[in-house]
């Protein structure tokens, strides 16, 4: 039986407003007073996390930062992870050069940062959900430690930020964790970072099996959360790639919660 549901904000339970629709909403308040755990598993910081969940009062965990930081409804706090302090400052001076990337460092209290801000960078501030702290010395403040790096975020144009990846990939093989969490957006994570890293090590935490588990995402950063489990829902409108991967594909959330309501009867009559 499945006793986990865990699913992505952004283009998942999140429509373009960053707003859960209501019938997405229902499903949801459905599966956890049904007894179904439930999860988050987002690029966003917890802070944000908890804004756009207050409705459910706490009644889930919760994986941010693609897993860099991870929750537990009931204690809080549970891990995290960070750069190793050379590694980040290494990529930050490597992607200096480039000035048409929007860049935001992140850290596990949910601070972040960028080196200045202008009018071209308010409207990618504006789509985080607390305020961010411009510093001019940024890579120093890194290699120095006073700033404890978990995630780059890198926003632009998809053609370009696809091409940074592949040269990030290949000066740091063996260092770091990418992905294309959005239409504009790469995500750089330490190593053995990832959603799917996280919902491991939570799995194990609730005692579960990860044939217990079903997940529901849309971006290439869920699919270290399909590799996990057998029971993973790709959204209608993602890209080929990661419906292949999924092993069902679905219009909503709350059709996916219904696909797993009917799975766990069908399990107990079987």
């Amino acid at each position: 039986m499945i006793k986990l549901i865990v699913s992505d904000l952004d283009g998942t339970l999140l429509d373009h407003t960053r707003r859960i629709n209501d019938r997405d909403l229902q499903a949801v308040k459905t599966a956890i007073g049904d007894g179904f755990e439930f999860c988050i598993a987002s690029g966003r910081m917890y802070s944000e996390i908890n804004i756009i969940m207050q409705e459910f009062n706490s009644c889930y965990h919760a994986i941010g930062q693609n897993g860099a930081t991870i929750h537990k409804k009931e204690t809080g706090y549970l891990a995290s992870s960070v750069f190793d302090a050379g590694t980040a400052s290494r990529i930050l001076q490597l992607t200096n050069k480039y000035d048409h990337f929007i860049n935001f460092v992140h850290c596990t209290d949910d601070s972040f940062y960028i080196k200045k801000r202008t009018d071209v960078t308010h409207p990618y501030e504006a789509r985080i959900m607390t305020a961010c702290t411009e510093r001019v010395d940024l890579k120093e403040a890194i290699r120095a430690e006073e700033i404890r790096c978990c995630k780059l975020s890198y926003f632009g144009e998809l053609e370009q930020l696809i091409q940074l990846k592949s040269e990030l990939n290949s000066q740091f093989e063996g260092e770091i964790e990418t992905f294309i969490s959005d239409k504009d957006c790469l995500d750089v994570m330490p190593l053995r970072v990832s959603k799917g890293a996280g919902l491991t090590l939570l799995i194990k935490e609730l005692g579960l099996s990860p044939n217990e588990v079903a997940c529901i995402g849309d971006s290439f950063n869920d699919l270290s959360m399909f590799a996990v489990t057998e029971h993973s829902f790709a959204m209608g409108g993602s890209h080929i790639d990661i419906r292949n991967q999924a092993s069902a594909v679905v219009p909503s959330v709350a059709e996916a919660i219904n696909q797993i309501i009917s799975y766990n009867r069908s399990f107990i009559k079987g």
